[in-house]
């Protein structure tokens, strides 16, 4: 890692706060090193017809893509909240289509008496 960030390794246990070094070790899982080489060669390998995935060939490409359907996942989670709640126990509903989501027709969530 003191390669990559381009300082000497003493100065890491010298000086680098213990939070910035997890901060970039979590850093380099996401984004490994020579990602972007190995991108650039497997662009070069379709072209020439490989057809065998990214994902198989190179580990580091694996790494960025299962990082970022990791975020993908996260970002479908419902949406919560006690004004939302509110919401969707008023009378006739908010006219939001919120009920179509949570399946009751009568504007109440699933889990709402």
């Amino acid at each position: 890692m003191a390669y990559n960030l381009g300082i000497p390794v003493y100065k890491i246990e010298q000086e680098m706060p213990y939070t910035e070094l997890l901060k970039w070790i979590t850093y380099f899982r996401r984004r490994p090193v020579g990602y972007r080489e190995d991108n650039r060669t497997y662009m070069l390998l379709r072209a020439q017809g490989i057809k065998e995935s990214a994902e198989n060939l190179f580990p580091t490409i694996r790494a960025v893509r299962n990082y970022e359907d990791s975020k993908i996942e996260a970002g479908k989670v419902m949406p919560q909240g006690k004004f939302l709640e509110k919401m969707l126990r008023a009378k006739n509903g908010d006219g939001s289509g919120w009920d179509l989501l949570t399946g009751d027709k009568n504007g109440k969530a699933d889990n709402q008496p």
